[in-house]
C-alpha cells in the first residue's frame, strides 16, 4: 500500500497497444522488421563478428570452435528467456540445470575431453587442467598454437563467457514474460540492448588490442555496422532506412579517416602498467636442499610441467653429487662438459637418445628440468649454461610459466644382462662419486666437516686401514659395517645395488615426519627406519658409495600422469628424490628406493627383493617440432618460447568484463521508469529514502504544495499528478528532476546530498 492517496482515475480512452521500445502497433507494422526478428538478427550478426574476432586468438581451429560456442550461447539465451513460462517454484532448479548443461557443452566445444567432462571421477583432473590453463594465460603467446590443450581451452571459454552473457541479456524476456509469445516485445528496450552489447563488443575488440589488425579501419567499420544494426534495427521503419544508411555511411567514413590520426605510437591506456600493479599469486618453487626434517614441499595439485616425450622418465632438476657428512648437496663449481660422464658406448645407442619438449606450468625455477643426462638444447642452447653437475643446466634468469624448450637427453635403459656384465672399470672422472664426507663435532651435535674419505671401487679390495679407522671413529661406523655385510655376498655392482635396495624395502616405513636426529641418515638406517624420499635416496646412495659403487642423489619430479594427448602432466605433488648409479659402458641409470606409499609414486618400484632399472613402455610416437606463432604485424614467425613479446591479454579481458559489469550496473541505475505508475512509486520511494515519508492520506496536490519554494520541483510532482488523474503521459525534464533532488537533500548536509542522489538518480530519459 502506498502512503500517497490514489483516488480512482478519471476515465480515459483505451490507448493503442504498445510495440517494442514503447512504439505503437501502427509504427511497428511499418517497421523494417518485427522486434523479435530484428533483435535476433542483430544479436546474431554482432555475435558472429565477436566470435570470429575472438577465434583468431587460437590457431588453427579457434574460429570454428567459437562459432559453435556462439550457437550454444544463443540457445542458452533463448532457453533462459523461456524459463518465465515455468511455475515460480521450478524456475530456480531449471536455471541451475541450464547452467550445468551450458558448462558441460561449452567445455566439450572448447576442446576439453568428453570423458573428463562427463565422468565425475575425472572432475579433479578437469579442474586441475582448467586451473593450469588460467594460471599460464598471462604469459602465453597468441595466436596460441602450442599442443598443450588447457591454455587453448581457457582462451575459448573466456570468449564463450562473454558471448553467453551478451546473448542472455539480449534475449531477456519481454513484458508479457516470453519474448516470442503473442508477438510480445523484448524487455528493457534500448538500455538492455546496450547492456548486452557491451560483452559482445569486448569480445570483438580485445583481440585487436593484442594482435595488430591487418585492416584496423575496415574491422572498425564492420564492428560499427553490426553494433548499430543490433541497437537500432528493431526501431527502424522503412521510411527511415535511407536516412539511416546515409548517416551510417558518413560515420563509417569519418571513422576510417580518423583511424590513422588516432593510431598513436603509445597506448591510450597503458594496460601493461595496470597489469604490473595487479598482485598475482607467486608461482610454485622448490628448494631441493636435503634437510631430512618434516616435509614442507607445496602440495596443492598445481601443474608445474607438461612434458612431451617418447620415454617415460623421472624429470631431473638437480644432481646432489657431494655428501658433506650430514646431507647430500650440489657440487661446487660449474660443469663445462655435459658429456664428461657419458661412456662412449652409450653415445652410440640411438635408442637411449631422446628429445624432450618441456613446457613450464605454474612453476618458477632456474633449473632446466629434463630427463637423464641433458647434452644440448634444440635451437636455443644460448638460454642455458652448465649446472653444477655434467648433464644439468641452469637458465639465464628464472624460467617463467608458459616457456617451452626442447632438451636433447641421454636416458640409459639397460637390460639385466648388460648391468650384470658391465664390470668395474671405472674411469678417473667417476672417482669423486666414491668419496664420503665425515661430520665434525659442533657443540652437542655435528656439523658438515672438511674431512672426507675415498672408498675403493667395488671389487678392488678392502679400504686402507686409515680410511677404516676414520670411519670407525665417526657416526657412520655402523653404516659402514652394514655396507660391508651387504657387499659380502654380492659378486657385481649390480647385485650389490639389489642387496641395498632390498634391505631398504624390508622393515622401513614411509613417513613425512621423521624423528629429529643429529646424524639423520645414520639414525634412519640403524635406529628409526622411518622417513620419506630424502632419507631413502640419501641412505641408498651413502650405502652404495661405502660399498664402492658410484652413486648420487637426484631431485626433481616423477614422470606424472598421461593426458588424452599422451603428454606427461607433472604436478607439485610429483616432486621427488631418487638415486642414480654409474655403470661402465652404460652411464647413469635411475633407481628409486622409496616405497610406493610416497604420493609422488604410482606403483613404479618393484616390490620384490630384486630390482630392475626404472623403465616403462616406450611410446612409439615421433616428437613434433616446436610450433611457432606468426606475428601479425610482419608475418615473421616468432618462437613460442619467446615470452618477451607476450601480451598480458587475460587481464585485459578481466578489465573489459569488469568495465562491462560497471556499465551494466550504471545503465540499470539510469533506467527510466515507464509510465506514471512507475514515476509515482519512484517518488514515494525517494521520499522514504531521504527521511521524508509522506503522511497517510497525503495527496499529490498536497505534496506539490510542499515544494512551492522550488517551482521546478513542484512542476515535477504536478506532471506526475496530471498524468495520474488526467489523460496523457507523465513528461518531466532533467531540470525538474535535479530541482526535486535538491529539495530532498535540503537541510541534510553533504550526506543528505548523497542520499538524495541514491534516492533519485539521474535518468537517461524522462517520459
Amino acid at each position: 500500500m502506498t502512503a500517497i492517496a490514489q483516488p480512482p482515475r478519471s476515465a480515459r480512452p483505451a490507448s493503442a497497444p504498445a510495440g517494442g521500445d514503447g512504439q505503437p502497433s501502427g509504427a511497428r507494422s511499418r517497421a523494417l522488421l518485427t522486434a523479435p526478428v530484428a533483435r535476433v538478427v542483430g544479436l546474431a550478426a554482432l555475435g558472429i563478428w565477436a566470435a570470429d574476432r575472438w577465434g583468431i586468438l587460437v590457431d588453427p581451429s579457434g574460429t570454428p570452435r567459437m562459432l559453435a560456442l556462439l550457437l550454444l550461447a544463443l540457445a542458452t539465451g533463448a532457453t533462459v528467456a523461456q524459463l518465465a513460462r515455468l511455475p515460480a517454484t521450478t524456475q530456480a532448479p531449471a536455471a541451475v540445470g541450464v547452467v550445468i548443461v551450458w558448462t558441460a557443452t561449452s567445455l566439450i566445444a572448447a576442446g576439453a575431453p568428453a570423458s573428463d567432462v562427463l565422468n565425475p571421477t575425472h572432475w579433479d583432473t578437469l579442474a586441475l587442467g582448467l586451473q593450469h590453463g588460467v594460471d599460464v594465460l598471462p604469459s602465453v603467446i597468441v595466436p596460441y598454437s602450442v599442443d598443450e590443450p588447457w591454455p587453448r581451452i581457457a582462451i575459448l571459454l573466456s570468449g564463450a563467457l562473454l558471448l553467453t552473457l551478451g546473448c542472455v541479456l539480449g534475449l531477456a524476456p519481454g513484458r508479457h514474460g516470453v519474448p516470442f509469445r503473442d508477438g510480445a516485445p523484448f524487455a528493457g528496450g534500448f538500455e538492455l540492448r546496450l547492456m548486452s552489447a557491451v560483452p559482445l563488443v569486448a569480445a570483438a575488440v580485445v583481440p585487436a588490442a593484442i594482435l595488430t589488425p591487418d585492416s584496423p579501419a575496415l574491422e572498425g567499420v564492420v564492428l560499427m555496422i553490426v553494433v548499430v544494426a543490433y541497437l537500432w534495427l528493431e526501431r527502424l521503419s522503412r521510411a527511415q532506412l535511407p536516412g539511416a544508411l546515409i548517416v551510417l555511411a558518413v560515420a563509417c567514413l569519418a571513422g576510417a579517416v580518423a583511424t590513422p590520426l588516432l593510431d598513436r605510437g603509445e597506448p591510450w591506456i597503458d594496460v601493461q602498467h595496470l597489469v604490473d600493479r595487479i598482485d598475482r599469486p607467486a608461482a610454485t618453487s622448490f628448494d631441493w636442499t636435503q634437510t631430512y626434517g618434516p616435509l614442507d614441499w607445496p602440495r596443492t595439485g598445481r601443474e608445474v610441467l607438461r612434458v612431451r616425450s617418447n620415454v617415460d622418465s623421472y624429470w631431473k632438476a638437480e644432481n646432489l653429487d657431494d655428501f658433506d657428512g650430514l646431507r647430500w648437496a650440489p657440487a661446487n663449481g660449474v660443469a663445462e662438459n655435459a658429456l664428461a660422464e657419458v661412456p662412449h658406448a652409450a653415445l652410440l645407442r640411438k635408442a637411449w637418445q631422446h628429445s624432450v619438449v618441456v613446457t613450464i606450468g605454474d612453476f618458477s625455477t632456474p633449473d632446466a628440468v629434463a630427463a637423464g643426462t641433458t647434452v644440448n638444447f634444440a635451437g636455443e642452447g644460448s638460454r642455458f649454461t652448465g649446472g653444477s653437475s655434467p648433464g644439468t643446466w641452469v637458465a639465464h634468469g628464472a624460467l617463467r610459466p608458459g616457456e617451452t624448450y626442447v632438451a636433447e637427453s641421454i636416458v640409459p635403459r639397460p637390460k639385466d644382462a648388460q648391468l650384470l656384465g658391465s664390470g668395474t672399470d671405472y674411469p678417473q672422472a667417476i672417482a669423486s662419486y666414491l668419496k664420503v664426507g665425515l661430520p665434525e663435532h659442533a657443540g652437542n651435535g655435528y656439523a658438515p666437516g672438511t674431512t672426507s674419505v675415498q672408498l675403493p671401487a667395488f671389487g678392488a679390495g678392502e679400504a686402507e686401514f686409515a680410511i677404516r679407522q676414520q670411519l670407525a671413529l665417526s657416526p657412520y661406523a655402523g653404516v659402514y659395517s652394514l655396507a660391508r655385510r651387504l657387499a659380502a655376498s654380492a659378486t657385481t655392482p649390480y647385485s650389490y645395488l639389489n642387496r641395498v635396495l632390498g634391505y631398504l624395502r624390508a622393515g622401513f616405513t614411509y613417513s613425512e615426519e621423521p624423528p629429529p636426529s643429529k646424524v639423520p641418515l645414520a639414525s634412519f638406517l640403524l635406529r628409526d627406519r622411518l622417513g620419506y624420499c630424502q632419507q631413502f635416496a640419501g641412505a641408498a646412495a651413502l650405502l652404495l658409495r661405502l660399498g664402492g659403487v658410484p652413486a648420487r642423489v637426484s631431485t626433481g619430479f616423477t614422470s606424472g600422469s598421461r593426458d588424452s594427448n599422451g603428454d606427461y602432466v607433472v604436478r607439485d605433488y610429483d616432486a621427488h628424490a631418487w638415486i642414480e648409479v654409474w655403470f661402465p659402458n652404460i652411464g647413469w641409470a635411475q633407481y628409486d628406493p622409496t616405497p610406493t606409499a610416497a604420493p609422488a609414486l604410482g606403483g613404479r618400484v618393484p616390490a620384490g627383493g630384486t630390482v630392475t632399472p626404472f623403465r616403462a613402455p616406450v611410446v612409439p610416437r615421433r616428437l613434433p617440432p616446436l610450433r611457432q606463432a606468426p606475428r601479425r604485424d610482419s608475418g615473421v614467425a616468432a618462437p613460442v618460447a619467446d615470452n618477451g613479446s607476450s601480451f598480458p591479454w587475460i587481464p585485459v579481458i578481466v578489465i573489459a568484463v569488469l568495465a562491462a559489469a560497471a556499465l551494466a550496473a550504471l545503465l540499470w541505475t539510469l533506467r527510466a521508469p515507464v509510465g506514471e505508475e512507475a514515476l509515482l512509486a519512484e517518488l514515494e520511494r525517494a521520499l522514504r529514502r531521504t527521511g521524508r515519508p509522506p503522511k497517510p492520506k497525503t495527496t499529490l496536490l498536497q505534496l506539490e504544495h510542499r515544494f512551492h519554494d522550488s517551482p521546478e520541483a513542484a512542476a515535477y510532482v504536478r506532471a506526475v499528478r496530471m498524468a495520474r488523474y488526467a489523460e496523457g503521459e507523465a513528461t518531466v525534464t532533467a531540470r525538474q528532476r535535479r530541482a526535486l533532488r535538491a529539495e530532498l537533500a535540503r537541510g541534510l548536509g553533504q550526506l543528505g546530498r548523497i542520499r538524495a542522489l541514491f534516492a533519485l538518480p539521474p535518468r537517461l530519459r524522462h517520459r
